[in-house]
Formats: structure tokens, sequence, C-alpha cells
């Protein structure tokens, strides 16, 4: 069955009545409400279903799209990728203004973006960080969540920035539109006007092809740092992962990794790749039903760190090889396809590609190793330690890491 994915989208008016543009909201169904999901990840699937699923003209038209960023977002570098004249930045009313997050929509402003204020109280941050009224297009006031006199205070404050648009949202009432338009507000968004809708398309495959590009790129011969980054942040939700992922999970680094070239230049082409294939399995086992898959996915990553913490001990220097031949070692039950047609889509080196269709090679036995661990097949364990030299209480420990280390990444 032809999975779908959708987005959600609520017109906003001019004064006059025209459609200005939309904001566009996270759904995950037909069911026209807000998943249970966290922001960053709401935000990412609206970019990536409108833009790059169903298609920003499908979606929003000629007109531009109001898009929620929460502080973490704002601090990544996949915006080169995003057209400004289709995305207002909306940044989220829980986001600490603070001087670096002004001078990061400095720089987004220079870019050509368009930056609102959501859901905007006044409040004693703002008065600190003054200076970023002058990058602000528009402040967005609920009329849900303010009285008339906290409308009173904004509306006098934003007087004194005339670069600054007002939008009302959540109008309800013909009354609200009416003072709305009084006070000088410019755009309007609510019920009153209409609810949001659904606007749903086919769901791309599960294995992005431009993922494999990546890694076929890392793959080549002497693959450049520059072109590597480049080719990654021309996807957006690849772009986001990455940098989450060794932000969170990896290397025990002291600063934030904020762009993608960083990466690469402070973890090596060889791990980015590693992690681009983690990405790429998770993406695998995401969604709903997938709760097989899942499983089968938990299995080979977490086989995938055993395969490479063995093979270093064994002094191995390759050991991204063993890791990749764990990592993939379920491909075929996961995809549901023979290896002789996953060959063609994954750019992997003969020697991995040898151990996974089956023939004996020197990677061969370790793989084995991870399977009989995860069977609980002890005489098998006791077999391929004795060939591989490892002792029991080392393969305990081996073992128990990879468990940990499989954790984390859920």
């Amino acid at each position: 069955m032809e999975q779908s994915v959708f987005v959600g989208r609520q017109p906003i008016l001019d004064r006059n009545g025209n459609l200005f543009g939309y904001e566009l909201l996270y759904r995950n169904s037909q069911e026209n409400r807000f998943p249970n999901v966290n922001p960053e990840k709401a935000t990412i699937g609206v970019l990536v279903n409108t833009f790059l699923t169903i298609g920003a003209n499908r979606v929003t038209g000629s007109y531009p799209s109001f898009i929620n960023f929460t502080g973490e977002l704002l601090a990544q570098d996949f915006y080169s990728q995003l057209n400004p004249k289709r995305i207002i930045i909306e940044v989220l009313e829980d986001v600490e203004i603070t001087p670096a997050l002004v001078s990061r929509l400095r720089d987004l402003k220079q870019q050509g973006f368009k930056i609102a204020l959501d859901d905007f109280v006044l409040n004693e941050q703002y008065a600190t960080e003054k200076t970023l009224f002058t990058t602000i297009d528009y402040v967005k006031v609920d009329f849900i969540q303010s009285d008339r006199q906290d409308r009173q205070r904004i509306q006098h404050f934003v007087r004194s920035y005339p670069n600054v648009k007002l939008l009302a949202e959540k109008i309800e009432t013909a009354e609200e539109y009416e003072e709305a338009k009084v006070a000088g507000y410019e755009l309007f968004q609510g019920y009153y006007f209409a609810t949001p809708e659904v606007v749903a398309g086919a769901a791309v495959p599960s294995v992005d092809y431009h993922t494999f590009q990546v890694m076929d790129k890392l793959n080549g011969e002497l693959p450049k740092v520059k072109d590597v980054a480049a080719l990654i942040t021309q996807d957006m939700s690849l772009t986001y992962k990455l940098l989450r992922f060794i932000n969170t999970y990896a290397f025990g680094i002291p600063r934030k990794i904020t762009s993608i070239q960083q990466a690469i230049m402070l973890i090596g082409l060889q791990e980015t790749k590693k992690w681009l294939y983690i990405i790429t399995m998770h993406q695998l086992g995401e969604g709903e039903g997938n709760g097989a898959v899942k499983a089968l996915v938990d299995y080979s990553i977490v086989r995938a760190k055993l395969c490479e913490l063995l093979a270093k001990r064994a002094g191995y220097r390759n050991s991204d090889e063993f890791f990749l031949v764990g990592m993939f070692s379920l491909l075929n039950l996961i995809l549901s396809k023979e290896w002789d047609e996953i060959e063609q889509d994954i750019p992997l080196s003969d020697a991995v590609m040898k151990t996974l269709t089956g023939e004996r090679t020197k990677m061969a036995p370790f793989i084995e190793l991870a399977q009989a661990v995860e069977r609980m097949d002890v005489a098998e364990t006791k077999r391929l330690c004795s060939e591989l030299e490892i002792p029991m209480n080392d393969l305990c420990v081996y073992s128990q890491e990879a468990n940990r280390w499989g954790r984390r990444l859920h």
C-alpha cells in the first residue's frame, strides 16, 4: 500500500481579505491536529514533506510559508538549501532571546529570509535585546492567549519599529477582526477566516537515493571535504539528522558542531560515512506499522558496533568495514530484496558485499559471532571465540558496550 505524507496549512490574509501566505503545520495523518512529536522533528517534517515530497507549488502555490523554528534548529546550518522567497522563519515563543540568537537572525536576514516572532508576549528579554526588532519583519499576537490590555502594550511597543508588521492570529470572531484592523494589524489568521486543512501526498521511498549518492562520493578516491559537505547539505533532513546524531552521541567533542563541513573535519570522512549509514538505517524503521523493521534495525546497529569493537581488538585497521558488515547483515530482510538487487543501490566495498552474500572472508566469523551472541547459542559462541582468540569475558564486555551504544541511538 502506498504510504502518504501530510502537511497542514492555514491561510493568512491581508487587510483587503486577499491571501498573503500560509502557516504550515506538522501532520502525520489526515486527522487535523498536532501529533505528539518534538518540535524539531515537526519542523523537519514540514520542510521535507512540503519541499521534497509533496512539492511547494501544490502546498502553497506561489505564496510564502510561515514555518516554526526552535532555538536548536536556528543554530543549524542547512538554510543555504532553503529558498528565502518561499519561507518566513517563525521563531517559537519559548526560544530564549540572546545576543547569539540575534546575530544568527541577522545572518539569516542578510541571506534574504523574513523573520516572525510567534505568540509574542512583551517581557523582560525583549527590553534587553532591543536590536532584535531591527531584524524582525512580523510579530504574531495570539488573540486567545492575550487580553486587550496585553495587546495594547504590544501595539504601543511595535510602533517604535516601523519595519515590523503586526499579525493577528487565532482570530475567532468578527469583533476580534475589527479590533485588530482598527489597531493597525496588517495580517490576519484564525478560525474566523478558515480552519487548517491537510494536504496529502505520496511518501518518498524509505531508502533515500540522495543519501546513497553522498556515500558513493565518500567511497570515491580522495573525496574532498568541501564536496562531500556540499552534497550532504542539499538535503535538509539529512543535514539536521547528521548534526543531531554527532552532537548528541559521538566523540565527546567539547564544542557544538554547527556545520557539516566542520563535522567532517573534526570526525573524519570514515566516521561521517558511518553515521550516514546509521541515519539511513534509522529512516528505514521510522513510521507507523514499521515495528518489525525497527526491531531488525535495532539488531543491525548492535551487531555493527560489536563487530567494530571485536575487529579493533583483533588489530584490524579497517574496523569500519566490519561495522558495515554488521550494519547491513539484515538489510535483505529489512528491504525484502535479494542481495544482487541491493548491491546495485548501495556503494559498499567488494569485501563487505562478499561477506554479506555468504562468502568466507576474514569478516565472516565476526558477524557469525555477533549472530551467535544474539541467539544465545553458547556452543557456537565458544567455538567462534576460540577461532578468533577472543576470551569469553572480553566478549561479554564488548557485547554489553554494543548494546548500551545501540540503546543510546533510540
